[in-house]
């Protein structure tokens, strides 16, 4: 399961980042609170940076960063110059995550010591309720972070995978829940937002009230009404707007699975997210066509599957252990 620090990691990686926050972030990363899990995500960072696709607006942040190091830091044997370069391109990395995060909390708050961090874990939704009298659904594997009071002109979140918000009404601070390139801002409203870093389309549909949805580089922006979905395609920058069947949309919150006119390997991967087994086949002999699917709350996996095996006619499986074992017939 990757680290909270680890998922922060992969949501920021293409932010941009003032350099006047720098020294903020060194101040962070020197000290000693959770220094454990902060190596940790920096290595696993430094492992996916090695091939040296770094993004533009990165690299500049990481040329910045090395310069405040040099100030601070003399390697005097080849080791320590090692580890010194591993932590001037992995930190700056993290930088964008941490600067990030913080922003969307409060833009004139410093680093802030009272994030809290919901995590859901595989096969299971959690509903609490937020500092304000907001009311949270969130679905397995999504993660929510958001302050302990929320102060500022708004009540800001930032959601990666999936959650229905009922939202305490409060005209003098809205409501808003951000995830990378996608932001819903309401006053008092119920709504359901899809936003799994995973899934190549975001989603937040209305249920009641009223909501404002900015996306594409947060340029482009909609207004939508009770019953409204909107879609957006993050790689092909394109958006639709549609009237879902509700039932469908918050089917998750009573346990159930609807797949409408859905692929193979999406299925498995919401099918991932809901039971506690890894799914091990090959991408190339799974097929592009779509099917409709809708499980009852509580059915296992074998049943699942064994309608889907039987529906595509084209995949067998066997469950072993932990891990569910998909090829073709």
């Amino acid at each position: 399961m990757e680290s909270y620090f680890n998922r922060i990691v992969e949501l920021f990686a293409k932010s941009n980042v003032s350099a006047s926050s720098l020294n903020e972030f060194h101040q962070w990363l020197t000290d000693e609170k959770h220094q454990e899990e902060k190596e940790k995500a920096l290595h696993n960072l430094w492992k996916k940076t090695a091939d040296g696709t770094i993004h533009e607006t990165s690299a500049a942040t990481w040329k910045s960063l090395i310069q405040v190091y040099k100030r601070t830091k003399q390697p005097k044997d080849n080791n320590r110059r090692r580890l010194l370069l591993f932590w001037q391109v992995s930190a700056a990395c993290l930088l964008i995550a941490l600067i990030s995060t913080v922003y969307f909390i409060n833009k004139t708050t410093p680093v802030a010591a009272d994030l809290i961090e919901q995590y859901v874990p595989i096969a299971e939704m959690k509903q609490f309720t937020l500092p304000d009298g907001t009311v949270v659904q969130m679905n397995s594997t999504a993660t929510l972070l958001y302050p302990e009071q929320f102060t500022g002109e708004s009540r800001s979140v930032y959601l990666v995978g999936e959650a229905n918000f009922k939202v305490a009404k409060n005209e003098k601070q809205p409501f808003i829940v951000k995830s990378n390139d996608f932001q819903v801002m309401a006053l008092g409203t119920e709504f359901n937002i899809r936003a799994y870093p995973s899934d190549s389309t975001l989603t937040t549909t209305l249920l009641s009230g009223s909501v404002e949805v900015k996306f594409n580089n947060m340029i482009s922006t909609k207004i939508l009404e009770p019953n409204e979905q909107l879609a957006y395609n993050k790689f092909t920058k394109t958006e639709t707007i549609v009237r879902p069947d509700l039932s469908e949309v918050t089917a998750w919150q009573r346990g159930e699975l609807v797949f409408k006119s859905t692929t193979l390997k999406e299925i498995i991967t919401v099918l991932e997210r809901k039971y506690p087994f890894s799914f091990v086949y090959a991408l190339n002999t799974l097929k592009e066509d779509k099917y409709t699917f809708r499980f009852k709350e509580n059915t296992s996996l074998q049943e699942v599957m064994d309608i889907i095996a039987r529906v595509s006619g084209g995949i067998k499986y066997r469950i072993e252990d932990n891990k569910c074992y998909i090829t073709p017939l």
